[in-house]
């Protein structure tokens, strides 16, 4: 009687242990972001100069005011002010289809208000 309840039950097991349990743990992470250390991250679909791009604008529409900017081959990064506090946002290409945004405001970071900025930048992606 064991061996009818075993067998099946390993089937299951292998079943979803397999490639299809991975795909769908890949694809219920793409729209996640960690919040470590006082930083935002953020993976986009998309190549380094587009997120640049929302990276400026984004945040300007919050009303942040662009204090400086550099870019070089394979990342970026930008610094805004909302009011007196600096925001600092980092960009990474990790292939030519993805770039890793982090997002910092303030010295201590803010999870709830670096959030906000992301998602300017997401929205305009």
């Amino acid at each position: 009687m064991r061996s009818w309840i075993l067998i099946p039950a390993l089937a299951l097991a292998l079943a979803c242990s397999g490639c299809a349990a991975v795909i769908v743990g890949g694809a219920a992470a793409a729209g996640t972001y960690v919040y470590m250390a006082g930083w935002l991250h953020q993976t986009y679909n998309h190549g380094l100069d587009t997120v640049y791009t929302a990276a400026r604008s984004g945040p300007a529409a919050l009303g942040l005011t662009l204090k400086s900017t550099e870019k070089q081959t394979g990342k970026a990064s930008l610094q805004f002010l909302d009011g007196d506090t600096t925001v600092w946002i980092s960009l990474e290409a990790t292939s030519s289809y993805t770039t890793k945004v982090s997002v910092r405001w303030g010295i201590l970071g803010d999870e709830v208000t670096s959030r906000r900025i992301m998602d300017a930048i997401g929205a305009r992606l």
